[in-house]
């Protein structure tokens, strides 16, 4: 069961891009990225070599490695240690469309080709899945399928010699290889804390898939932790400890995520939205709205709002 509710959120990634950069540098050559909360970035190494440090750790990268910084996180990527890098937006960079931009910085030393960018998502699980990841991922060329190591290709054959809809072209390969490093990933990493974690545990496994088949159900702690098989107190500490969140707050906020997507949708009025997020009342459903959102839901419907607008995200 638990693996219904990932697979439903892989394919619900609902994955756009913040913005993506083809960048061809020379050392000595170092850039800072900043803090982009909400956001996935990556970095795909095409030739050359480079050094990202991120939160304190250093990983050399080959080319074909594809390096995701998961939560955000600011970071800067180097040709070697000793480079001073240069913050992203002091770089002259060529904007090719309003997502798309190209980097050129000449110089005589060894030079590097690089992919990089920024995805955000609005799938419903996937914020979630996301947190569960690790600060940073780095797939090796070597791990890759042959598929995957042809897409590699064609993204630096694109970056080289760019043509008419090289930008599409390079995103949404770059776009497929970050959802494939997520799928890599879960389908190797036994993580001990997270919603990853919460959803194959035996037990709170059971209770989760449950409601994530049923939001609007009448659910209690005693009914959430009877489905788990375990008692009312043992339930809760043990949702807390995996989850690292209460469990009727696990439940409001799905809850309200599911109703703003709704919302967001406009084909339902707000009383069936109400009902299929498990409120009898449309009135406490609007308070409830209100608190997770900052908005009514008739003025969220009419601002278009998005998950990754409530992190934060910039938009560089």
């Amino acid at each position: 069961m638990a693996a219904d509710v990932l697979d439903e959120a892989l394919h619900d990634f609902g994955m756009s891009g913040v913005f993506y950069a083809v960048s061809d540098v020379a050392a000595p050559w170092g850039i800072t990225m900043p803090p982009m909360p909400g956001t996935m970035i990556f970095h795909l190494l095409t030739s050359g070599a480079a050094v990202i440090e991120v939160e304190g750790t250093r990983l050399a990268v080959r080319p074909g490695d594809l390096l995701l910084v998961a939560h955000g996180a600011g970071h800067a990527i180097l040709d070697d240690h000793s480079t001073a890098p240069i913050p992203l937006f002091d770089l002259p960079r060529v904007e090719q469309t309003d997502r798309y931009e190209r980097i050129v910085l000449p110089g005589s030393g060894a030079r590097s080709e690089l992919v990089c960018g920024a995805v955000s998502f609005t799938g419903l699980g996937v914020q979630r899945l996301v947190r569960s990841l690790p600060p940073v991922l780095k797939i090796g060329r070597d791990e890759d399928a042959g598929w995957q190591r042809a897409a590699l290709d064609v993204i630096a054959a694109e970056s080289r010699q760019p043509r008419p809809g090289s930008d599409v072209v390079t995103a949404r390969l770059a776009d497929v290889l970050v959802i494939q490093a997520v799928r890599s990933w879960l389908a190797s990493a036994v993580p001990d804390r997270g919603w990853v974690a919460g959803l194959r545990d035996p037990l709170l496994g059971i209770a989760l898939a449950a409601f994530h088949a049923d939001p609007a159900h009448p659910w209690s702690l005693e009914s959430l932790a009877r489905t788990a098989g375990l008692s009312r107190s043992a339930f809760a500490a043990r949702f807390t400890d995996v989850l690292g969140e209460p469990a009727f707050a696990y439940v409001t906020a799905w809850r309200m995520d599911l109703a703003a997507r709704l919302v967001r949708e406009q084909t339902l009025p707000l009383s069936r939205v109400a009902e299929r997020v498990g409120y009898r009342s449309e009135a406490a459903f609007n308070r409830a709205f209100r608190r997770a959102h900052g908005l009514t839901p008739g003025a969220f419907a009419r601002r278009g709002s998005t998950f990754v607008e409530h992190t934060g995200a910039p938009r560089p």
